[in-house]
């Protein structure tokens, strides 16, 4: 991500301070999303891929999915704002729905995914090493628990929030995986992409491939179709 500030644009921080940007706490800012002071995006939030923010304010725990252009308005807390919107007028800002319980799994899954990216490269050459960065169950799964992976050949909850995300923006759903030497060394295989445009039938697909690859990495890609391009890469299984 790319935060630019400017020396004479200001927003007042949650200590009460002017800065040119202001990222609260807990807050999720993904790859080439842009924060342009002066602008202001508060605790618990998620700003999504290709994403940008300038001259605005994005309230409390909001979910801003890709591609996303958010100027000259403030955001209510709360709210989701869908890939694609541009908002540049404080109507269309009031008129967002509020973020649902799945929207956040799936922001928290992305922040999961990334320390298990982040695993990777401190552990490229030690497999053994990744025990120290297990991702904790609630933060794959939703909810409390013992491991850091669902059950084997099952999809965890977050991750089906993301299918629907992905189906939701129709898009296709795609599948890698790779052994662990393959994951070391970032060589992904292809799998199959899935035909199902209804969650249930993708997700038992996903499923009965993972249940078919216990051993391997397997990662979830969203392809859009009519630009033949991946959006998003999720490591969705890790292998004992």
């Amino acid at each position: 991500m790319v935060s630019h500030g400017l020396e004479q644009g200001r927003v007042d921080g949650d200590d009460g301070q002017p800065y040119s940007v202001w990222i609260g706490d807990n807050t999720c800012i993904t790859h080439l999303a842009l924060i342009h002071g002066p602008a202001y995006v508060g605790n618990d939030c998620f700003i999504g891929f290709r994403s940008t923010v300038f001259n605005a304010k994005v309230g409390h725990g909001c979910i801003v999915m890709m591609h996303v252009l958010i100027q000259d308005v403030e955001i209510p807390p709360g709210k989701y704002v869908p890939s694609g919107a541009v908002i540049t007028t404080q109507q269309a800002a009031d008129r967002l729905p509020d973020a649902q319980e799945s929207d956040r799994a799936f922001s928290h899954h992305v922040v999961a995914i990334n320390q298990a990216l982040r695993a990777g490269y401190h552990c490229a050459n030690d497999v053994a090493c990744l025990t120290q960065w297990q991702i904790p169950a609630q933060a794959v799964n939703g909810g409390p628990g013992n491991g850091h992976r669902p059950a084997a050949g099952r999809l965890s909850a977050a991750a089906v929030a993301h299918v629907q995300q992905i189906l939701r923006q129709g898009h296709r759903v795609g599948l890698e995986y790779a052994d662990p030497r393959r994951f070391k060394a970032n060589s992904w295989q292809s799998g199959p992409t899935l035909a199902a445009s209804q969650e249930s039938a993708a997700v038992a697909q996903i499923e009965q491939f993972l249940a078919q690859h216990p051993a391997n990495y397997v990662r979830l890609l969203g392809i859009d179709p009519r630009a033949k391009q991946r959006q998003l890469e999720q490591l969705i299984q890790m292998p004992e």
